[in-house]
Parts: C-alpha cells; structure tokens; sequence
C-alpha cells in the first residue's frame, strides 16, 4: 500500500498542518483578548477547541483513506495494560521522589501544600485546556503522524532522535510567522531547546512502551501541571499553587523537579524498561 511507504511530503505537510493550525488558534486567543476583552481561561478554552478540532477534522479525513491509522498511531486499542498502570504510575512517582529529595537536601524549605478548592479547580481547568491546546494535538501530529512516518523509512532510535527537532521547529516556526505577519517577538534560548528536545523524547519513550499515544498525552498534562502548579510556585497563575516554599535559588524546582526528575528520570527508567522488555522477547 502507498501509505505504507515513506513520503517526505507527507512528512511536510503534517508540519505544515500542525504549524499553521498553532499559528491560528494561538493568534485567535490573543487577538480575543487583546481587542475584545476576553479572559485568558475563555480565550485559551476557544485556542484549545480551534486546534484540537482542526486536528480532528485531518485525523478523520485521513482514515478515510487509511481505516487503520489510528491503531497505526497507538489512539486504538490498549496492548498492555500493566505497562499502561506503570505508565501511569511513574511520572506521579518522580514528582513525589522529586520534591522529597528537594526538602531533604535543602533545595526548599518551608513547605505548604495547598488543597483549596479555588486551587483544584484551576487544575482542572487548566487540564482540560493543556488537552485540548497542547497535549491531543501536538502529540497527535508528532509524537503519532509524523514519528510514524519518520518510523517508516528510520530504525526507532533515529526516528527517536529526529522526532523532537521537528518538535522543536514547530514554535520556531510559529514565533517567525507571528514575528513576520503579526509584529510577534522572536526568542529561543538554548536552555528551552534542551527542554523541548529530552520533553520529546520522553513523551515518544512513553508511547513506545505503552503502546498508547493516549499516555503520551496524559505524561504531557502531568508535566505542564506540575510545572505550572507546583514548580513554579503561583507564577503561572498569580497566587494559585498547590504547594508554595522558599526555593534555594530562583527556579530551582523547575530545573530539580521538572526537568530532571519527570523529564530525565522519566527517560531513564523507560530505557531501561524498554530494554527489559527487548531482553524478555528475545529470550522467548
């Protein structure tokens, strides 16, 4: 079947897809604010149901012409679903290992956890829209569409690899879009390269032994919360944290907690898992 060969356009023009369907629901949302009044929440809500619906409408129209690409991409059908509890369970793992280990070596002090209901709500919330604006669609196009085109000419290690630097020109090439067409700033540290790079990897780690794209797009939630909400401590939303503390040096608990310990970590058990795994076949 044609669709099972690779094709560079096919390639192209999922970027070109989830590129300009980011550039437009993004800009919606800041034009809705800026020049109607709209909130943050009721403006990233509409972004969210812009991009995911625009990316459901290519799913759809694509499995007109291939009936099995959504078990292709892992949104069908569960293989295992202790790898998929153990998927689950992991990243929750690291962030209670993570922020443990931070109190005992000193990295925070004076704790306090925040269990309000102002503050579970704004998770929520925030949840449901990171799922509809971040989590479906950029996984559904990355870490599914492309990486399994990318898969169909490359060994897994190399279509791993390439993976996140397509991730990573995604926002390049939305930022030079709003930079030319909209009079958007134009920033990219090395620092959020790195980030975006180990992020995509993971994320493709956790689809690859779970067999589910659905648990790359719940690592992806968990990492977003809990920088949002807990590394960050009531930045992101002004006053609204699950924990607050005294951190020994500015933005030590994105770099310990998020970074290293949910995003690296996370890599590293998964290598290791997915070697487990390799060994256990081959011994059959």
């Amino acid at each position: 079947m044609e669709s099972s060969k690779f094709r560079i356009s096919r390639l192209l023009l999922y970027f070109l897809f989830v590129t300009l369907f980011l550039f437009i629901s993004g800009n919606t949302g800041r034009y809705l604010i800026e020049t109607h009044g709209f909130s943050r929440q009721i403006a990233m809500l509409l972004q969210g149901v812009i991009f995911t619906g625009l990316t459901t409408m290519v799913l759809f129209l694509l499995k007109q012409k291939n009936p099995s690409i959504f078990k292709n991409i892992g949104l069908s059908g569960i293989k295992s679903y202790p790898k998929l509890i153990i998927g689950l369970v992991l990243p929750f793992a690291l962030v209670v290992l993570g922020i443990l280990t931070a109190y005992f070596i000193g990295g925070i002090e004076n704790v306090t956890i925040n269990l309000s209901v102002n503050v579970l709500i704004a998770i929520f919330i925030n949840s449901v829209i990171a799922l509809l604006f971040e989590a479906f669609p950029e996984e559904v196009f990355i870490r599914g569409l492309i990486f399994e085109e990318l898969n169909k000419k490359y060994h897994f290690i190399v279509s791993l690899l390439l993976q996140p630097l397509i991730f990573i020109c995604v926002p390049i090439a939305v930022t030079a879009l709003t930079s030319l067409f909209l009079n958007g700033s134009f920033e990219f540290t090395l620092d959020y390269f790195i980030l975006l790079y180990t992020f995509g990897i993971a994320l493709q780690l956790y689809r690859k032994y779970t067999g589910s794209l659905w648990m790359s797009m719940a690592f992806h939630i968990i990492y977003l919360e809990v920088t949002r909400f807990i590394s960050m401590g009531g930045i992101y939303v002004p006053d609204i944290a699950l924990m607050e503390f005294d951190e020994s040096f500015e933005g030590f608990m994105s770099l310990y907690l998020s970074f290293l310990f949910i995003v690296v970590i996370s890599v590293m058990v998964l290598i290791i898992l997915l070697l487990i795994d390799k060994r256990t076949n081959n011994g059959k």
